[in-house]
């Protein structure tokens, strides 16, 4: 019966997902981005990684993109990434490396469903995407072996890929117990509300960003307020001058702080 169940939950959180996920907005291009004197206040943007990551082998799913800690030989932790639909892994990887590799190893998996020259998506398909990303971790563990953390990660996603992460974080918790969310949305944690309940002792922090003008801000003050209702630490910013993407041009201003304070804790 506990199988049946648990095979009937998942079944609806992939119908959900279907809805859920086509309805995202569209990512801004980079046309329309804050200038960089608007959204930091400098005439200088920042640039993407002019070091082109490396890549891994992901047995049964898309090889994935790595950086290495910036310093330090001793076991850091992992920062994963997970793009959006339609984005395209290497340079997500890329607009990460600065900010991430301050910390420790930056992992970026390619999401399973080719949607064109370079670029993929998710599927609307959680279940394949945790084994994609847990085996993306495992395969760097057995590359550089106790240098590699294993629990206690941060865990990152935008758009489709915050959907993938919110649903990936609740059910690998010890793995990944904080979690960086660029446009939450609630309701992707799917129906069943026990499984962030059951997950919510082994969760640390949780850091949601989201642009103002992007249309899933309710939702992300949705997402805050049931974190908070299952007593798991959050901080909620609603970046000004921002709507639907990644700030490129201000990553560090952006999110230095905030995988600070996600570390920090204990």
């Amino acid at each position: 019966m506990v199988t049946r169940a648990r095979t009937i939950s998942t079944l609806l959180l992939v119908v959900a997902a279907t809805s859920m996920v086509l309805s995202l907005p569209r990512p801004r291009s980079a046309s329309a981005l804050p200038s960089a004197a608007s959204a930091s206040g400098s005439t200088k943007p920042e640039t993407l990684s002019s070091v082109a990551p490396q890549t891994i082998e992901n047995p049964g799913f898309p090889a994935a993109y790595y950086y290495k800690p910036r310093s330090g030989r001793k076991m850091k932790p992992v920062i994963v990434y997970l793009h959006g639909r339609g984005g395209n892994p290497d340079e997500g990887c890329r607009q990460w490396a600065k900010v991430a590799t301050e910390f420790g190893w930056l992992l970026c998996p390619a999401g399973q469903e080719d949607r064109g020259p370079g670029s993929r998506g998710w599927a609307n398909d959680p279940v394949n995407s945790q084994k994609n990303v847990m085996g993306a971790l495992n395969s760097l563990r057995k590359k550089f072996g106790k240098k590699v953390q294993l629990y206690g990660n941060v865990l990152i996603g935008f758009s489709e890929g915050a959907f993938v992460a919110q649903n990936i974080g609740e059910r690998e918790p010890k793995t990944f117990n904080r979690w960086l969310i660029v446009a939450s949305c609630d309701r992707y944690f799917g129906y069943d509300k026990t499984i962030l309940h059951e997950a919510r002792k082994k969760l640390k922090r949780v850091y949601l960003w989201t642009g103002e003008s992007d249309g899933v801000v309710k939702e992300s003050e949705a997402t805050q307020e049931h974190l908070k209702s299952e007593g798991i630490p959050v901080k909620l910013n609603i970046a000004q001058g921002y709507g639907h993407e990644i700030p490129v041009a201000t990553m560090t201003q952006n999110f230095r702080k905030a995988i600070r304070w996600l570390l920090a804790a204990k």
